[in-house]
């Protein structure tokens, strides 16, 4: 019996990183092909399983953007030049993306272990970087989503206050040499 307790808790991971995330925030989509001229899209990615009970919320400045969900990705269409992305688990993220019109950016959203719940971590992808030949293939991959926009609207207006806040944090605050970059040449 001893021997059989030992591997409950093996199974229950392996059944956990298998899992997609869910919430009412976000549906499935199709994907979206490509920016118009005029604008710059920004793709989320979330490859892993791990931590599937969280979604990370993903914010441009104070304006909610949507969540990252495990094995999921979606698209955001904003207007070219400098963003502020901010990405909220347990912990708080940033990530300065120098957006060009006309061409796509990626950007991973990575979970790690936390003290209470997951935390998360911005990858920015950067030519020569790992991730820059494997963006195709997650988008074969993974869940396409996009968010509720009723929902979406109601979770920006009871959380723009802590939104503003975080963004004065690492545009102003201690917490500016923490931001992570993406330039223009990164995008396609």
């Amino acid at each position: 019996m001893k021997r059989y307790l030992q591997i409950i808790p093996l199974i229950v991971f392996m059944l956990m990183i298998g899992c997609a995330g869910r919430s009412q925030y976000m549906v499935k989509a199709t994907p979206t092909a490509a920016p118009p001229p005029e604008k710059a899209l920004v793709y989320f990615m979330r490859p892993s399983g791990m931590g599937f009970a969280i979604n990370f919320q993903i914010w441009d400045g104070d304006h909610f953007v949507g969540l990252s969900q495990a094995k999921s990705y979606f698209a955001y269409e904003c207007d070219p030049g400098r963003r502020l992305f901010l990405g909220f688990a347990e912990n708080k993220v940033a990530l300065e993306a120098d957006l060009e019109a006309g061409k796509s950016y990626y950007i991973g959203t990575n979970v790690r272990m936390g003290a209470w719940k997951a935390r998360m971590d911005f990858t920015p992808v950067t030519r020569g970087s790992q991730l820059w030949g494997q963006v195709e293939e997650y988008k074969k991959s993974l869940n396409f989503i996009a968010p509720n926009e009723e929902e979406r609207v109601k979770w920006e207006a009871a959380k723009k206050q802590e939104a503003q806040r975080i963004v004065d944090y690492f545009s102003a605050g201690e917490g500016k040499s923490q931001v992570l970059r993406l330039n223009k040449e990164d995008g396609r």
